[in-house]
């Protein structure tokens, strides 16, 4: 199959690359062979730059033959600013959720937490999840504090 690309969605397939490459190793370094096919069509999306014009975005490793998007890319590409805005938006969201669990689970006890309804649970729940939204939204991490610390 051949698929006719402008070189505007060879920019936006380079960012959604990018994107893909940052959910797959932002938080290991580790190559595992699951991920090896994901590097292997990476690299073959990458080494048509040239042919879109694009060669200044993309370069390549003498050594190893690999090409990878460089600096250049990340300074013209707003892949950057949404990656910064969903791990903003997600830390609150992670935050909030394992604290207003974990409050909820100390205040009625995972056995007594068992005996309630959904729309119980998910009532008694949310109060603590709106809390923690009330507080962070107003107060940030200032009021945050790690007891023994």
């Amino acid at each position: 199959m051949k698929i006719n690309i402008t070189k505007k969605e060879y920019q936006l397939f380079l960012d959604m690359v990018y994107l893909s490459d940052w959910v797959l190793h932002a938080h290991s370094e580790e190559r595992t062979e699951g991920k090896k096919p994901y590097k292997e069509l990476e690299q073959k999306i990458l080494a048509f730059a040239n042919e879109f014009g694009m060669e200044e975005m993309v370069e390549r490793n003498e050594k190893s033959g690999e090409h990878f998007l460089n600096k250049r890319f990340t300074t013209n590409s707003q892949i950057v600013k949404h990656i910064e805005n969903f791990e903003n938006a997600t830390f609150w969201e992670e935050l909030i959720e394992r604290l207003a669990r974990r409050d909820f689970i100390k205040k009625y006890g995972e056995e007594a937490i068992l005996q309630m309804s959904i729309s119980e649970r998910f009532e008694k729940e949310m109060s603590f999840h709106q809390e923690y939204h009330k507080e962070f939204g107003e107060n940030g991490l200032d009021n945050l504090r790690i007891h023994n610390l």
